[in-house]
């Protein structure tokens, strides 16, 4: 168990507020957050190459805040993969076993590359292999002494979409398999969804929220955390009382909302809790909009339909075969359909 308390940095003009993360065996962690929020900083000061001002790294008890990085057993694989152009493959996985002088060099060479598929790769050059076969051979050099904590700094932004999906595979196979605790840095929400079990999002050096990626999605925090787990709706307005009921108002864009005091707020709807249709629903949900579709968005398996409702802009998501079904197309006019419960609502008074 690797367990994070109070844990700060200042550097330059950014600070990082106290951190505090439990990562237990067989967690897999995603830390979410804009350029510049201090997801690599946090890294860094895990893997030992920052010291922080205060707080603590503690590993199985045993505080290691202060120890050198060859000496607390975290891996760390960074987004460039940072292997060395002058050493073969072979040669670049056994770095971190030559540091330490051990002996058994080859073979355990020979056992991460045949983990990662990567044995005829041993003799090559890396200047000359694919994006796809640097990040084996950058996650077997982390995995050949096998760590107590693996980080992963954004380690899948470089690649082409298709490489992208075969080393997703590739990490949850390795996650599987060896039940270290991992922390993965990424701006990609989809991509924290596919590995993470345990997510938390980080803006201007502060931990906004933590939990599983299921709570964060349906229970955001704050309309940050909102929009970096993906829900596309958000929309800042007024909350009105009007026959015992509670309005969400900007413009002419008015649909109710959970109970809340009235006041300024802040709204966010799901693209996928939208229902379209070409006529009005006969349903439980209390919401009816009527929109016209401006825009159709692949974003594979599903497409992205962009409406305006009185000059302003919902996105919902539907499957290819509702497109085709409803024969949804650009200046078609649509009913947006939706349940009071699955609007969050951020009171901002």
């Amino acid at each position: 168990m690797i367990m994070v308390r109070g844990l700060t940095c200042r550097l330059g003009r950014f600070r990082l507020h106290p951190v505090d993360l439990d990562l237990a065996p067989g967690d897999y962690w995603i830390l979410l957050g804009p350029t510049g929020s201090g997801k690599s900083i946090l890294l860094s000061l895990l893997a030992g190459l920052i010291r922080p001002d205060g707080g603590q790294i503690l590993k199985d008890g045993v505080d290691v805040t202060c120890l050198a990085p060859e000496n607390r057993r975290f891996s760390m694989m960074v987004q460039d993969f940072a292997l060395f152009p002058h050493l073969t493959v072979f040669e670049n996985i056994a770095f971190p076993l030559r540091i330490r002088r051990r002996k058994d060099v080859r073979q355990a060479v020979q056992d991460v590359a045949s983990r990662m598929g990567i044995v005829h790769l041993l003799d090559r050059g890396v200047e000359d292999l694919s994006g796809g076969e640097k990040q084996r051979v950058a996650l077997a050099r982390a995995l050949v002494i096998p760590p107590d904590l693996l980080l992963l700094d954004e380690p899948l932004s470089a690649l082409d979409q298709m490489t992208r999906r075969e080393l997703m595979e590739e990490l949850r196979r390795v996650h599987r398999t060896t039940p270290i605790p991992v922390l993965h840095v990424t701006h990609d929400f989809d991509e924290g969804m596919t590995l993470g079990n345990r997510m938390a999002v980080i803006h201007q050096g502060k931990i906004l929220q933590q939990g599983t990626p299921e709570q964060l999605s349906l229970h955001p925090a704050t309309p940050l955390v909102a929009a970096f787990v993906g829900i596309r709706n958000i929309f800042q307005g007024t909350l009105v009382k009007e026959g015992g009921k509670i309005l969400f108002r900007k413009g002419g864009l008015a649909f109710e909302v959970p109970a809340v005091r009235p006041g300024k707020g802040v709204v966010a709807l799901s693209s996928e809790d939208l229902v379209l249709s070409l006529a009005p629903m006969a349903s439980s949900a209390r919401n009816t909009l009527r929109g016209v579709v401006r825009e159709i968005r692949p974003r594979l398996p599903l497409m992205d339909i962009l409406l305006e409702v009185d000059q302003w802009f919902l996105t919902a998501t539907v499957t290819r075969e509702t497109v085709q079904e409803m024969h949804i197309r650009p200046g078609l006019s649509l009913f947006i359909t939706f349940k009071v419960a699955s609007v969050r609502v951020f009171e901002t008074d």
